[in-house]
């Protein structure tokens, strides 16, 4: 099941498909079961204008955790994708790598081919499994070094992946891609926010946001709770207002609950229109425990939307220092957020939005995969990229 969900960095890689396809071939391999994410099913369709051919399999292109640690259990999969390689012929085949243990078996499939090809992989969080709570963790930290070596080339969504990749696995730094994603428009000047928040049945108070997959030892909505109740107790007038969904909703929910805390916390679950909810907050709260390059901190930051959080990942090069703190220092993350309520001025909107355009341009991106491309002594005329589970 793992192979049908769905986050930024599913949605990015479609993206940079999407960029590369106007500038040499590119194939793109997705599993018939991933259709069933109605938001992946969304995406593929969102490439029929464009000269992306899109291959699907029978057989899931992740298996799932046991797979990586017996071939046999990939044969399928592998035996499949080797035929679609074998058709498209590319020159490189790109894997989008959600965690460092992904994609062996498009690995095993380009071992298939004669000459082998290069495989590439796009690496999104550079940390390890038992870090991340990936099934059998401890057990995978022993076997990533491996699998992760299996890969010809490496390419990272910030500087601290590619450096954490050198530190853990001893491999050639990794270059960096930032992850492509649609920027967002701030409010337009003379817009009414107050009538805007009413109408998505939001209060006109300060709304500290907290946007993406519920799940609490990653995102962190534990600490964004603890960091409200914190303001609250201060006197700030503040309502947190969570967007997404995800296995820890209900705990999350309880929690709230506990705290007493529950009326002051907004639960809009799953929604495709951040573009209007984003920019109707008066920051975004970033608690992570562990990041690549979070989809959300860019769109945000376009938004000239603040943007507060912990020192993890691209987040510490995306953000000013003076807007993040160290992993656990939740009585500093409740300072800037109150100090952004008194002086919203602080945030150099033009500036990070400028930053956070360049940064997650998809012609950029693409742009700097054919240079990669390029350097390798590969051709630039022709690409194909594989999906490895969205």
């Amino acid at each position: 099941m793992e192979e049908v969900k769905c986050g930024g960095a599913e949605l990015s890689f479609f993206a940079l498909c999407r960029a590369l396809a106007s500038r040499c071939e590119v194939h793109l391999a997705v599993s018939r079961r991933a259709l069933e994410h109605a938001v992946l099913r969304d995406a593929c369709q969102s490439l029929s204008d464009t000269a992306v051919r899109i291959h699907y399999s029978a057989a899931p292109l992740n298996a799932g955790t046991l797979a990586n640690l017996d071939r046999r259990l990939r044969a399928a999969g592998a035996g499949e994708l080797g035929g679609i390689i074998a058709v498209a012929r590319p020159d490189v085949i790109l894997v989008n790598l959600p965690t460092v243990e992904r994609g062996q078996t498009v690995v095993d499939a380009a071992e298939l081919s004669s000459p082998r090809l290069p495989v590439w992989g796009f690496l999104h969080l550079s940390q390890q499994p038992s870090v991340i709570g990936a099934k059998l963790g401890s057990v995978r930290n022993l076997l990533v070094p491996r699998l992760i070596r299996r890969f010809d080339r490496l390419v990272t969504v910030s500087g601290a992946g590619s450096r954490e990749v050198v530190e853990r696995f001893g491999l050639p730094a990794p270059d960096v891609i930032h992850p492509p994603t649609k920027g967002l428009s701030p409010l337009p000047p003379g817009s009414n926010r107050a009538q805007l928040r009413q109408a998505e049945g939001l209060p006109d108070r300060f709304l500290l946001g907290m946007v993406g997959r519920i799940q609490i030892h990653h995102k962190g909505h534990d600490a964004g709770l603890r960091v409200t109740q914190r303001l609250l107790s201060q006197g700030m007038d503040l309502q947190l207002v969570i967007v997404g969904d995800g296995p820890d909703r209900r705990s999350v929910q309880q929690m709230a609950d506990r705290l007493g805390i529950a009326s002051a916390v907004r639960f809009l679950g799953w929604r495709d229109d951040v573009e209007r909810l984003i920019p109707l907050l008066d920051a975004v709260l970033m608690p992570s425990r562990y990041e690549g390059l979070p989809q959300v901190a860019v769109q945000a930051v376009t938004a000239q939307v603040p943007v507060v959080g912990y020192s993890v990942g691209g987040l510490a090069e995306l953000l000013p220092e003076d807007f993040t703190a160290r992993l656990g220092d939740e009585e500093r993350i409740a300072t800037i957020v109150s100090s952004v309520a008194r002086d919203p001025r602080r945030w150099r909107a033009r500036e990070l939005a400028l930053r956070g355009a360049a940064w997650s341009d998809p012609g950029a991106g693409a742009d700097r995969f054919l240079e990669l491309m390029s350097s390798a002594g590969l051709p630039r005329a022709k690409a194909a990229s594989a999906v490895a589970a969205p």
